[in-house]
């Protein structure tokens, strides 16, 4: 019984939260994996224009085990503040991919991805540290 409550409470929480979305954001990209994600870190601002920039985003998925762990870089656009309508923030739909979100490389990573990090003076330079004590240092140029 407590179980159904507790679901009850989750459901109402997240419904309350979905339609307070337009006046608690400006802007708002849903993007669903295949695999969850352990890690997710911003990298730099790509392009800056009027209305919107593009700027890098990193991501991990953690499979399980029957296809290889991976790094994804992404490219994702985002609208300025108070230009993206409400009506159109408090349509998204938590099933689709935004159309905001485009991936440029997916790196297969052995084990899973805990940290990602860019170095600072070279953006083209990628470190994950995993589940062992390894650090991979990669180049996005090279992969």
């Amino acid at each position: 019984m407590k179980e159904k409550s507790a679901n009850r409470t989750v459901e109402e929480r997240y419904s309350q939260w979905k339609s307070m979305v337009p006046v608690l954001y400006d802007w708002l990209a849903n993007h669903n994996l295949v695999w969850p994600s352990l890690s997710c870190r911003w990298g730099p601002q790509i392009e800056q224009s009027t209305y919107k920039s593009k700027q890098r985003l990193y991501l991990s998925e953690q499979t399980d085990g029957s296809v290889p762990n991976t790094l994804v870089i992404a490219n994702i656009e985002i609208v300025k503040a108070r230009v993206a309508s409400a009506e159109h923030i408090s349509q998204f739909n938590e099933e689709a991919r935004s159309p905001f979100v485009k991936k440029s490389k997916t790196i297969l990573h052995p084990g899973e991805v805990n940290r990602i990090r860019e170095l600072p003076k070279n953006s083209n330079i990628v470190a994950t540290h995993t589940d062992s004590p390894d650090v991979r240092v990669q180049s996005k140029s090279i992969i």
